[in-house]
């Protein structure tokens, strides 16, 4: 089981003090308390230790507020900031509001870091002066099992990555590692948004900053049916969708993502939030996303039935 081979390794580790980080580590919680102290032990397990670790309890109703609390006290490089419930966004961005650290790296409370993440990512920064972010694939690991899984990751690039994060998001924030100067440059985490709030800020980032990468995973994702994104499907999907049609038209994406392929994206992000509303007898939203699709892209021939099943139960409604 992958957390059971996260252990307390560095616990007689000399952390330097917390007034003068490297890095600080930024870490919601939302109604986190059956995972979030494994998501401080991997941190804690890290061998790179010249970091803070800033959790944020964001108005949980469980018992995770008192879980860190209990984990600070016999962590001195970790702190908690406790807040309303307020989203994730609000929550990291309090956090970098708090921070010491030159470096920022985000972690969420139901993942996991293998030990040497910090490490290799920080060497890989020093290495490469010229880049301000680096990134590594993401693992994922059954959450009932703790076994990691195979076939769910996604190709990772380097480079300048807008067009292929917008084609198919594959940075992942547990897996970044980057300088303040990205969220001095490009603004802090967008707050509007419930969800896609990672895939928002890496598209507006790469904009400005090429990514470096490490091609090794050195970060685990969670995969449950409940986590925030997958047990609403449908939010999600029609949150992403018009995150990217934002993008796309208002910050930037038009510059550097040629026509037709983003189109096609933005046509197929509306027809898939479109049969998920269909699913749920939604009609009328179904045909308000059908309709976009086939705006974004004419000749999206698969859309048109769906579309024209649409109609009767919008009509009737």
């Amino acid at each position: 089981m992958v957390y059971l081979r996260i252990a307390w390794r560095n616990s007689c580790a000399i952390i330097p003090p917390v007034n003068s980080p490297t890095v600080s580590v930024i870490l919601p919680a939302y109604n986190a308390e059956a995972f979030v102290a494994q998501a401080v032990e991997s941190v804690r397990a890290q061998t790179y230790t010249d970091y803070e670790l800033i959790a944020v309890n964001d108005g949980s109703a469980d018992r995770t507020g008192e879980i860190l609390d209990e984990l600070a006290r016999k962590f001195p490089a970790m702190r908690v900031i406790h807040q309303p419930n307020a989203g994730l966004a609000a929550a990291r961005n309090a956090a970098v509001a708090q921070m010491r650290g030159e470096y920022i790296a985000l972690l969420d409370a139901d993942d996991l870091w293998r030990p040497g993440k910090l490490a290799r990512c920080m060497t890989f920064l020093k290495e490469h002066p010229d880049l301000s972010i680096v990134y590594t694939p993401m693992t994922p690991f059954d959450g009932r099992t703790g076994r990691e899984m195979t076939g769910h990751s996604k190709p990772c690039h380097a480079g300048w990555l807008t067009e292929k994060l917008f084609l198919s998001i594959f940075v992942h924030d547990p897996a970044a590692v980057f300088h303040k100067r990205v969220i001095e440059t490009c603004g802090g985490f967008d707050e509007s948004l419930p969800v896609s709030v990672g895939n928002e800020f890496w598209l507006r980032v790469s904009t400005k900053f090429a990514f470096g990468l490490i091609d090794e995973p050195l970060a685990l994702r969670r995969w449950s049916e409940t986590s925030l994104t997958r047990s609403n499907r449908l939010r999600g999907r029609r949150i992403k969708a018009d995150m990217l049609e934002e993008f796309y038209f208002h910050k930037g994406g038009k510059d550097r993502i040629p026509r037709a392929a983003a189109m096609r994206r933005l046509a197929k992000v509306n027809y898939s939030a479109g049969k998920l509303f269909l699913q749920r007898f939604q009609c009328r939203k179904a045909l308000r996303r059908f309709t976009k699709a086939l705006k974004f892209r004419p000749g999206f021939w698969k859309c048109y039935p769906f579309a024209l099943l649409s109609v009767p139960g919008s009509v009737i409604r």
